[in-house]
């Protein structure tokens, strides 16, 4: 299982090395492995939609949670804390604590669920989109009726049947219509 471009580690050299191999050995492939959370930040920018981010509770530039509060929410972050680490409370909602010692069979998985969870996301987020542009095209759709029913006086049925005939004459979508109606100085509908 490939996740290129966007899973990312940053955590000082040795231990890089180290998950790196873990994550090899399980084939998930990093985008990259940083040292520094600058360069973290840097590779996590050109991320259309943030990234996965497995990362130390401290690197040589800046903490964990620093790091992660600069990603911003976009980002997940599965930090590796020490045994004794117990503040949850500063961590933001995207940030996942997991206690040193993790056994590399238990990190994997959670990049795993990580992945699937993000791909899950974006598929939310994208058909969240696309009802609000409806919702948004409706709403236009039933002003320009609106419209039409007072200034042309017409029934709704008419409006939308008027509005409708136009899409189908000119190829364009009833909301492009609508907007044109909504748009027409009063009387050029």
């Amino acid at each position: 299982m490939s996740v290129t471009g966007s899973f990312i580690i940053a955590a000082p050299q040795a231990v890089a090395a180290k998950l790196g191999c873990i994550f090899e050995k399980a084939q998930l492939v990093p985008a990259g492995v940083y040292e520094s959370g600058a360069e973290a930040i840097a590779a996590a920018q050109q991320a259309e939609d943030g990234v996965l981010l497995v990362t130390t509770w401290k690197l040589d530039d800046m903490t964990g949670v620093e790091l992660a509060q600069q990603l911003g929410e976009a980002s997940d972050v599965l930090m590796i804390v020490p045994q004794d680490y117990e503040g949850d409370e500063e961590l933001a909602i995207n940030v996942m604590p997991l206690h040193n010692p993790i056994s590399p069979e238990a990190l994997v998985q959670s990049v795993r669920v990580l992945t699937h969870c993000r791909v899950q996301m974006g598929a939310l987020r994208k058909r969240a989109k696309k009802l609000e542009r409806t919702l948004e095209d409706r709403k236009l759709i039933d002003r320009a009726k609106g419209r039409l029913m007072d200034t042309q006086h017409m029934t709704e049925a008419e409006a939308h049947h008027y509005i409708q005939k136009k899409s189908m004459d000119s190829g364009c979508r009833l909301a492009d219509i609508a907007r044109e109606i909504l748009e027409a100085p009063v009387g050029e509908e």
